[in-house]
């Protein structure tokens, strides 16, 4: 380790010593772009740059976390979604890249210029209902989640974007009264316990369980969620949701169970494997 480093050279000292640990490099760069809200180029312009001490000091210290398990976000305080950085810790998730294909699809299948009502269910760091309301103004988004911690960090990403969206400390829709909304998009716990032993135990151990695990086979929150829908939609409301890629069969056998006139449609991630439905015809 050395104090007297260009950018460059805590750059490859980082890599080196994330790819020994067995971890992935690449968060070398990633802590330094969130750290000053650099770009990749930018990054190359000051390659030469000599680092300030404390600022290595703080570095080796933010990789040491990094090679010791903790995710590179967690250590930031800071994670990049849909062209946006978000503040996170670990009383959230990090927000993942099938959830951006999920807020895709929704700004893909409904009308920008109509003022929809819109609940994001489970809202975490709030990026699902916050990017909804930045790209489509016109909609009315509420921020709902169980968890006071959680929703502490969505008003803090609400701040820090500029947003006034309506918070509610909330189980399911028992503190949302009898409001209908045309839009409900939700990234629920989906994880079953019996898939525990196939996590990276970086998840595992930082990020929180209660947004993570449901019983059930992980269906447990789906299940509570389709036998109220359609008392939480408009007649015309519009359901999409993360869900586990080993779900396919059973979430379409739960809906027909609990909504029978329910019209369900899924959709595959990048990998090709089912991780989002959209359900429309509650009523």
């Amino acid at each position: 380790m050395s104090n007297n480093w260009t950018y460059f050279q805590a750059q490859r000292w980082a890599s080196s010593f994330l790819g020994d640990h067995g971890k992935d490099p690449s968060a070398a760069q990633f802590i330094l772009e969130m750290l000053h809200d650099w770009s990749m180029t930018d990054l190359l312009a000051n390659n030469r740059q000599p680092m300030p001490v404390e600022e290595a000091t703080r570095y080796q210290r933010a990789i040491t976390r990094v090679a010791s398990s903790e995710p590179a976000q967690y250590v930031v305080g800071k994670a990049p979604f849909f062209g946006r950085k978000f503040v996170v810790n670990r009383d959230v998730l990090i927000p993942e890249t099938e959830t951006e294909e999920l807020v895709e699809w929704v700004l893909d299948s409904m009308p920008a210029d109509k003022e929809l009502k819109v609940l994001d269910l489970g809202t975490g760091s709030g990026v699902i209902g916050i990017t909804l309301a930045l790209e489509r103004p016109k909609w009315q988004v509420t921020l709902s989640d169980i968890s006071a911690a959680a929703l502490k960090i969505a008003l803090t990403n609400q701040r820090l974007h500029g947003t006034n969206l309506n918070q509610v400390e909330s189980d399911l829709f028992a503190r949302l009264g009898d409001q209908r909304f045309n839009l409900i998009v939700t990234n629920p716990p989906y994880v079953a316990l019996s898939e525990i032993d196939e996590m990276d135990p970086e998840v595992l151990e930082y990020e929180p369980p209660l947004a993570l695990f449901a019983s059930e086979n992980g269906l447990a929150f789906y299940r509570r969620l389709f036998a109220a829908a359609g008392e939480h939609l408009t007649p015309r409301g519009v359901l999409f949701g993360e869900t586990g890629h080993r779900q396919e069969e059973r979430i379409q056998r739960l809906l027909k169970e609990l909504a029978p006139s329910a019209k369900i449609e899924t959709r595959h991630d990048i990998a090709g494997r089912m991780r989002m439905i959209k359900v429309t015809e509650f009523d």
